[in-house]
């Protein structure tokens, strides 16, 4: 089996108080941010190496991104790939769609029965980039998957949807999976794993070398203006004893109207 994982690259903002707008106001400030892989790929990369583990696959990891993105990939590399791809274009300015354009080419020239994605980015979130690149190959999907057992050319996968519910399938390969969070545990990485992650190569490809170009990708969609969400009203912390804060509670629930 060979297996495709694609991730991405996204700032760290956990540890930050404030993200500022950019100038351009379409965009946050990124300077002096921290980056790091996007979270739902940690759990691409493992279902990956525990596809490889259990079955003997090759993955290849692939990101499309500018050089500082090599350290995803050496990640990737450590976790277990056997291969890792970087299409040399910064990403920031550009809509899924296009990412979506610049990765199927990539992907359709090489050997694959499994395309992994995660189930969305933690930057936008919009969870479009896999199921258009399943389109453009012109091969079957899943979303939000939670389960994965291969047979044969078949994989029976099981995906999350509202209120806890799983639907179950089997979809025939060659396909594309988006994998949601908590699907498996990540591994730790070992310093071992890092080294040996160094020394391995990656590929590098521009657009050009694909005959793409940036003004060949149609834009569909653009960003007119980013801005914080709006200040809602003060919270009120509710203090005291079970039976007195129960009863303040009671008391604001009331004066809302709620009952």
């Amino acid at each position: 089996m060979d297996i495709i994982t694609c991730i991405k690259r996204v700032p760290d903002t956990s540890g930050t108080d404030s993200i500022k707008i950019a100038e351009s106001g379409k965009d946050i400030d990124r300077n002096n941010l921290v980056f790091k892989i996007n979270e739902w790929d940690e759990y691409v990369l493992e279902t990956a190496s525990q596809l490889k583990e259990k079955s003997g696959a090759s993955f290849t990891a692939i990101t499309v991104g500018s050089k500082e993105w090599d350290d995803i990939l050496r990640r990737a590399l450590a976790v277990g790939a056997d291969h890792a791809i970087r299409i040399d274009e910064d990403v920031v300015n550009l809509e899924p769609y296009a990412v979506a354009v610049i990765l199927a080419r990539v992907i359709e020239k090489l050997p694959y029965d499994l395309v992994l994605f995660g189930a969305q980015s933690e930057d936008f979130g919009s969870g479009q980039t896999g199921v258009m690149v399943a389109r453009l190959l012109g091969i079957p999907h899943a979303t939000l998957v939670v389960n994965i057992v291969p047979e044969g050319d078949t994989v029976f996968v099981d995906r999350e949807i509202e209120s806890g519910v799983l639907e179950s399938y089997s979809i025939k390969t060659p396909a594309l999976l988006t994998i949601q969070t908590g699907i498996n545990q990540p591994r730790y990485i070992s310093m071992g794993g890092i080294r040996r992650a160094m020394k391995k190569e990656i590929q590098n490809i521009s657009l050009k070398d694909m005959d793409l170009s940036l003004d060949s990708l149609s834009k569909r969609i653009s960003i007119e203006k980013l801005e914080p969400p709006a200040v809602g009203k003060k919270a009120e912390l509710i203090t005291g004893a079970p039976d007195e804060a129960a009863g303040q509670l009671a008391k604001i629930l009331k004066d809302a109207g709620v009952y």
